[in-house]
């Protein structure tokens, strides 16, 4: 028996019929064609939520129009274009855990200042795995599911999930006390989706045949469901985190200002440690050091 939520099942279904729309108009010239990443990548005059949640449909958009090819026409040409576009994602990936490591450290501090609390035990959750077992076993019912709706995907496989049952459960709820573990699991759902991804020299040419295809395609798409549904959490919570006023400006302040603040900070803490005669930064200013770059590079 596998638990999974409605959610999690209609964004699942719905990437299933935009995969096949996709796969029914393939033709090389429109799957050639690449959009230019790094002016989203570099976008600094925008707020962290609103660059997180272009992304994420970057991501979206990247990783369902680079699966949805036609293995019937795969030819060099094709698999060169491929492998283009798995840099491409790899990169947004890369941006995307940027920005959640920046949510779960620096911001966090910023939301503590305008006294909003994050327990602490939901804060920076890398060092232990935070998909628990029912999450796994629910991107595997996922994977199932994708196979069985994608024409792209090889249907004799099914039989080896014929075992799995689904149990869906009700509405979840998602309060601010949530947050830290939300951005947790989404942070360990994209190392795993980055890990699927090969590096293009890297990319083996018996993942383009069967059945390492279908395994392939159904797992990646099952982890791009599982981190769209762990994001619509996220937005639930920020929008109640809007309603306090405070929390509401460090929300929408902007990338470029935000980094200025800090940066005014760390001229004044190094002007301190100068007039005090200590050669070296402390550990207080290393940390501010961190913050700044993590947060001038989002």
């Amino acid at each position: 028996m596998v638990v999974i939520s409605p959610g999690h099942l209609s964004i699942g279904y719905r990437l299933a019929k935009e995969m096949n729309r996709l796969a029914k108009n393939f033709s090389y010239s429109n799957y050639s064609k690449m959009e230019n990443i790094d002016r989203i990548l570099l976008k600094r005059d925008i707020s962290v939520e609103r660059k997180k949640e272009i992304l994420l449909k970057t991501l979206h958009a990247s990783l369902t129009k680079a699966l949805s090819v036609n293995k019937g026409k795969l030819n060099r040409r094709t698999l060169e274009s491929l492998k283009v576009r798995l840099a491409i994602i790899r990169k947004v990936i890369d941006k995307l855990r940027g920005i959640n490591y920046y949510l779960e450290t620096t911001f966090f501090q910023d939301l503590g200042t305008a006294g909003v609390k994050i327990p602490a035990e939901n804060q920076r959750m890398r060092h232990k795995q935070t998909l628990a077992r029912d999450e796994l076993e629910a991107l595997e019912y996922m994977a199932y599911r994708l196979i069985e709706k994608v024409v792209v995907l090889d249907k004799r496989l099914l039989e080896g999930y014929a075992g799995k049952e689904k149990k869906i459960v009700a509405k979840e709820k998602t309060e601010i006390k949530d947050l830290g573990l939300v951005l947790a699991k989404e942070s360990e759902a994209l190392e795993h989706l980055e890990a699927k991804l090969p590096p293009p020299r890297l990319l083996p040419a018996a993942l383009m045949k069967e059945p390492w295809f279908t395994h392939w395609v159904a797992r990646v798409l099952a982890l791009l469901s599982y981190i769209e549904h762990q994001y619509s959490k996220e937005t639930r919570i920020f929008s109640k985190l809007k309603t306090n006023k405070s929390a509401k400006a460090r929300i929408g302040k902007k990338i470029v200002q935000l980094a200025r603040e800090r940066s005014r900070l760390l001229d004044i803490m190094e002007d301190k440690a100068a007039s005090m005669g200590k050669p070296k930064l402390d550990d207080e200013i290393k940390k501010e050091l961190r913050s700044l770059t993590t947060t001038i590079t989002l």
